[in-house]
Order: C-alpha cells, then sequence, then structure tokens
C-alpha cells in the first residue's frame, strides 16, 4: 500500500488511523494475546491521539490570538513614550528627577546609554588609560516593557508639575493603560503555560515507553509480521507506514 511519508504528532495520529485501517481489512486472523494490540484498544488510543492533538492545536490558536492582541495594544507603544518623556522634559522639574525618567524610557525602549563603542575606539581609550564601562543592551520583552512602564507611571506619580493638558498622557490613563498591558500580557503567559501543559500530556500519550502509540503502532506492525510473515501482503500494506519520535 502507497502511503504518504510524514512527520510530527498529527502525521503519527494520521499514520497509526492508516494503520488500523488496514488492520481491519485482516479479518480474525489478527488476534493478539496482548490487550493493547486489540482492535478496540487501538481505536482507543487513536482517539486519545486526536483529543490531545485538538487540544494543542486550540490551545496554540489562543496563545496566537493572546498574542496578537498584546501586540496590537502595544502598537505605538514608542511613540506614547516619547511623548512621554517630552512631557517630563518640560514639565519643570529637576534635572535628576527628568534623568530617572530617561533612565527607566531607555529599558523601556531597550537602548544602551550611550553608542557602544567599536573595538578600534576601546582600544584607543584603553591606550590613554581609560577604563571604559559600556551599558549592557537590556532585554526588550513584553514582560520587561510592562514592569519599566510601571516604574515610568509610579515615577510621574512623584513628580508634582507632571500635569499635562493632554488626557491621554495623564497619570490616571497612563495607568490604565497600563492594567491594559498586564491583563494582555498575562493572557499570554497563561495561554503559553496551557499550550505546554497540553504539549507535555500530548507527548507522554505519543511516546511514552512501550505504551505510546508510537510504540504500539510498531508492535502491532511486529504482531502482523509474526502471523502473516514478513513478505506477506498483509505485512507489506503496514511496513512502510511511517512513526517518528521529536528529536
Amino acid at each position: 500500500m502507497k502511503t504518504s511519508i510524514g512527520s510530527g504528532h498529527e502525521q503519527n495520529v494520521t499514520n497509526f488511523n492508516t494503520e488500523i485501517s488496514c488492520i481491519l481489512t485482516f479479518g480474525p486472523q489478527y488476534n493478539p494475546s496482548v490487550t493493547a494490540l486489540t482492535l478496540p484498544e487501538l481505536s482507543r488510543l487513536y482517539q486519545q491521539g486526536v483529543d490531545v492533538n485538538k487540544t494543542s492545536k486550540n490551545n496554540e490558536i489562543a496563545l496566537d490570538n493572546a498574542t496578537a492582541a498584546r501586540a496590537n495594544k502595544f502598537e505605538g507603544f514608542d511613540d506614547k513614550v516619547t511623548r512621554i518623556i517630552n512631557a517630563v522634559r518640560i514639565c519643570g522639574t529637576t534635572p535628576q528627577v527628568i534623568d530617572q525618567a530617561e533612565s527607566i524610557v531607555r529599558e523601556l525602549r531597550a537602548k544602551r546609554a550611550g553608542s557602544k563603542l567599536t573595538d578600534e575606539e576601546l582600544a584607543a581609550e584603553k591606550a590613554k588609560g581609560n577604563t571604559v564601562r559600556q551599558v549592557t543592551l537590556h532585554k526588550g520583552t513584553f514582560d520587561r516593557k510592562v514592569v519599566n512602564f510601571e516604574k515610568l507611571t509610579q515615577h510621574l506619580i512623584t513628580i508634582p508639575s507632571y500635569r499635562p493638558n493632554e488626557p491621554e498622557l495623564s497619570v490616571n490613563a497612563l495607568n490604565s493603560l497600563l492594567m491594559e498591558f498586564k491583563a494582555l500580557n498575562d493572557a499570554v503567559i497563561t495561554a503559553q503555560a496551557a499550550l505546554d501543559a497540553s504539549d507535555i500530556v500530548r507527548r507522554a500519550l505519543l511516546y511514552t515507553e512501550g505504551s505510546g502509540l508510537v510504540d504500539v503502532a510498531l508492535a502491532a506492525k511486529l504482531y502482523v509480521k509474526s502471523v502473516f510473515g514478513a513478505t506477506s501482503p498483509q505485512y507489506k500494506q503496514i511496513s512502510n507506514i511511517p512513526f517518528s519520535r521529536p528529536k
């Protein structure tokens, strides 16, 4: 029987169904003493494979949707931060307070405090006897953005003169925006955890040694080989149905 070559969790389950369909045509001669290899048990295991793949796929879609919603909310984030820091610079507060705000903004933008020197510039400075410390680039993850945006809003609360006329730049508006950022970021974290959990369940069902779907499928092949023979049409029908394990 000609079979399509495939790999991956979904393909393993699909190929298992193909194997079962072939075995159904073998009649009463297919009569294993091992319960796990009986047709009812093979069918039950196949349905479980379908279910775990469906659950993982649904969780993957939920993660994609949560990620997209978060990305959409963060669109224009850098422009918003630019407006905030400019409002701080002109509000009449002290240079020290402005420096603190600018430091937080650099973290929000995942930028260095200053331009990174080239190897040649570093060597030249060292030749002059100067010690140069380069600021490490901050990670620009959404988690860090949320954390640092909260730092910025908390810093704004401490600036009495920060009272912009633009409603969207007010402390209250920015706090509300922060809550939205947190909620959307938490939704992504929750969706990722659900996907990871369902993948653990799926891998256990498909790949547990001895009892997993792949090992059962291979054992059923061996049983057919033992009953009908290695050169039999029955064994040839299923021998090339592929099953794979994740690397």
